[in-house]
């Protein structure tokens, strides 16, 4: 590939919040032309202004036109997607469709598009504290909220943006149609949240990955003897009894309540006994030590380091160099590198300056190239689109979760022992209830040359193979493209694809505490690795939006393509406002134990009857909000005393934004989430019936939940030949619907 994905892709973007700015960014990252509509009189921040780094940073790589009379409406025709953040119902947020149907039109509300909040501004506390994630945050009083020192479910909202926006792109270009589509910060909540917000309808106790702070014993924090932490991420059973070996625990095996059965330490008094024990052992080496043994037996585990650390070592020098690049008035500027990478495509191409900024008549000259309209549109984007499935755990598995939710027909091909991560019951239905799986041993020549026939018949192969499977399996990048070269791969890994890591396995939670993210989230205090995958399933979100840029480079060229993504690239991309750097660049904000927020007025309270989160972001509104309570020195007592509904009514009318806290408990049959759509029923042939998350866009297209029947019936025929297809799961009515 000799120039980006998305070259020659038309963007207009009209936002002001993170994950709307941070999709443009994303866009741009993979070669589209991206016009941000700003305000008159608008330039960048200073660099030396908190927001100079996020200006560097989520509007690289763009142009700049300043609004006035038409203008949107003008360039919308010109325009291949519009990009738009604005609440429901704002004044120019009216769908331009019916003036220019070729126009592909995303809308990113911050809180959804139905329900009392809906209005509410972008801001992270609130989608935190409304979506869920404040109180699926680890915290030493499970189910409090706890504020995110980095907004992740933003960037998260950003990625998922850039995944509807290049599917509906993708539509446009193979059908002729536009389309309206939306992706709102509920959507990015639930991806986040969508291995932990589970519900079992038909059983007491499901399997699962969630927990409080540091409760388990194979997936946490321990110091060590001299005083540094490393993170061991056991997460099943093939780590966790290698791992006791080198510490020579094997006795907690068989200790009472652990009674020899690894998902018993998933019961939080169980997991944090052992847990105890545990730490006592850990504490009699230095890290470097333990590391060195656990990586000899091929656990992994992790150092927690500091952003300096991360920034200056060779992990990700390897795996996700970072970029260094001019800027007039910054100077030298260093931050994250194109998070989605293709062999030979250019990487960021320059920072914004005050020369970004065009007039309107200099944009676009015509309207794009679109086919004529052939047929009726699609209901879903993706429909007919054919996905093949190898890879395991969560990241891999979850970026063809969202081409599925988008209309795509996913077939996963499992070990024949399964996807290892089958031990977190709901969890693993959460990652794959769109799918038809089957379990093959592709070590059986037979069983490879059936799925290299499957390969040829399909549009889309996701994998995590590390480099020496893939060899071992007979599956190489020559053999791949040599039988089916218009087939579009992504290949997800930990440390990257070449490399002196590359052959390493990793987790969600090494990155966290590699990269820095664990210290801040701590702060002074110990660090705090946050429970929600965000990492696995912000790379399951770049690897899905390097599928679908594949695929539109594949409709001008009929080749196929090749990107890459790692959890080490999406680390760095989660955080990359705070790692960008430059002489004079403002600290980043660091949290805490139980961090709630960073100020009195910017911050989850309790109330007499739960919770509520106050968002202030002027001066003038602090001021208000303060006037209300008397100040701060008696203010957790003030809040205690009345109930949330109070306290959301007078801070409504002095225009204060706030709102309650989602609670954990019931969280899938909260009202917000039920008058948005969001949840399903499916029937899992062991454990009966789970309630979980059902798509990660809008509005909701009733898809059938076996696409691969209605467009791909030679997939099964070719599965059942060399393997097993696994029981799978049915949609089923909601109990709660009535």
């Amino acid at each position: 590939m000799t120039q980006a994905p998305l070259e020659g892709v038309r963007v207009l973007e009209v936002t002001t919040g993170q994950a709307g700015r941070t999709t443009g960014m994303l866009l741009a990252d993979l070669g589209a032309d991206v016009v941000r509509v700003v305000p008159p009189g608008w330039a960048p921040a200073p660099p030396e202004s908190p927001a100079g780094p996020e200006d560097l940073c989520w509007d690289r790589g763009k142009r700049f036109v300043t609004a006035g009379a038409g203008v949107v409406a003008d360039l919308a025709g010109r325009a291949d997607l519009l990009v738009d953040d604005s609440v429901p119902g704002a004044p120019g947020t009216a769908d331009p469709g019916a003036a220019h149907p070729g126009l592909v039109h995303l809308a990113m509300p911050p809180h959804g598009s139905a329900g009392r909040w809906r209005d509410l501004p972008a801001d992270p506390l609130l989608t935190g504290a409304l979506g869920g994630f404040a109180v699926f945050h680890p915290s030493t009083d499970p189910g409090t909220p706890i504020a995110s020192v980095v907004p992740l479910v933003a960037a998260v909202h950003g990625a998922l943006g850039a995944v509807t926006a290049t599917a509906g792109v993708l539509a446009a270009r193979t059908t002729g149609h536009g389309r309206a589509l939306e992706v709102t910060g509920l959507h990015a909540s639930a991806a986040c949240l969508a291995v932990m917000a589970v519900d079992g309808l038909d059983v007491d106790r499901i399997v699962s990955t969630g927990g409080r702070l540091n409760a388990g014993a194979s997936f946490r924090v321990y110091r060590c003897g001299d005083g540094r932490s490393l993170h061991l991420s056991a997460l099943t059973v093939d780590f966790f009894l290698p791992a006791l070996t080198v510490l020579d625990r094997l006795d907690v095996m068989v200790l009472p309540g652990v009674d020899g059965e690894f998902t018993n330490l998933h019961l939080p008094e169980i997991g944090a006994m052992v847990g105890v024990e545990l730490e006592r052992t850990f504490a009699t080496r230095p890290r470097q030590e333990w590391l060195d043994l656990l990586a000899g037996a091929g656990v992994p585990a992790a150092p927690v380091s500091d952003r300096a650390e991360w920034l200056g070592g060779e992990v990700l020098a390897s795996a996700a160099p970072p970029v260094a690049l001019r800027h007039p008035v910054a100077g030298s500027v260093v931050q994250p590198g194109v998070p989605v990478t293709f062999d030979g495509a250019p990487g960021v191409r320059r920072l914004p300056g005050p020369d970004a900024l065009v007039a309107p008549a200099d944009v676009w000259p015509g309207s794009p190239a679109r086919p004529e309209p052939s047929g009726p549109r699609p209901d879903a984007p993706l429909a007919g689109l054919r996905v093949v499935d190898l890879s395991t755990f969560v990241a891999g598995p979850f970026a063809s979760t969202l081409l599925a939710d988008l209309g795509a027909s996913v077939v996963k091909v499992e070990p024949t022992r399964g996807d290892p991560y089958r031990v977190f019951s709901a969890p693993y239905a959460a990652v794959n209830h769109r799918k038809l799986v089957a379990e093959v041993d592709l070590r059986r020549a037979d069983a490879r040359a059936e799925l290299l026939e499957l390969l040829a018949e399909a549009d889309v192969l996701v994998d995590n193979l590390r480099p020496a499977k893939a060899r071992a399996l007979g599956l190489d990048d020559g053999l791949l493209a040599a039988t089916a070269p218009a087939l579009v791969r992504c290949s997800v890994s930990a440390f990257g694809r070449s490399g002196p890591f590359a052959d390493l396995p990793g987790f969600d939670p090494v990155m966290q505490s590699r990269s820095g993210l664990a210290v801040a989230q701590g702060g002074d205090d110990e660090p705090v690795v946050i429970t929600a995958p965000t990492i696995d399933i912000g790379t399951s979100c770049l690897a899905a939006l390097g599928v679908l840029a594949g695929l539109v480079e594949r409709t001008r060229t009929g080749a196929g393509a090749a990107a890459s993504v790692s959890l080490a690239a999406t680390a760095s991309f989660l955080q990359a406002a705070e790692l960008t750097t430059y002489a004079g660049r403002p600290e980043p904000p660091t949290g805490g134990r139980d961090f709630r927020g960073p100020s009195p007025f910017r911050r989850h309270h309790r109330a007499a009857d739960g919770w509520l989160t106050i968002a202030a972001r002027t001066p003038g509104e602090e001021e208000a909000a303060a006037a209300l309570v008397g100040g701060t020195e008696r203010l957790a007592e003030t809040l205690a005393a009345e109930p949330v509904e109070h306290w959301l009514r007078e801070l409504g009318c002095l225009g204060v934004p706030a709102c309650p806290v989602t609670p954990h408990a019931g969280f899938l049959t909260q009202p917000l989430l039920v008058e948005n759509d969001m949840t399903h029923v499916v029937r899992d042939p062991r454990f009966g019936r789970f309630r979980l998350v059902r798509g990660y866009s809008g509005p909701v297209v009733a898809l059938p939940h076996d696409a691969v029947a209605a467009h791909w019936p030679t997939a099964r025929e070719r599965l059942a030949a060399v393997g097993t297809l696994a029981e799978r799961w049915s949609r089923v009515p909601d109990p709660a619907s009535g």
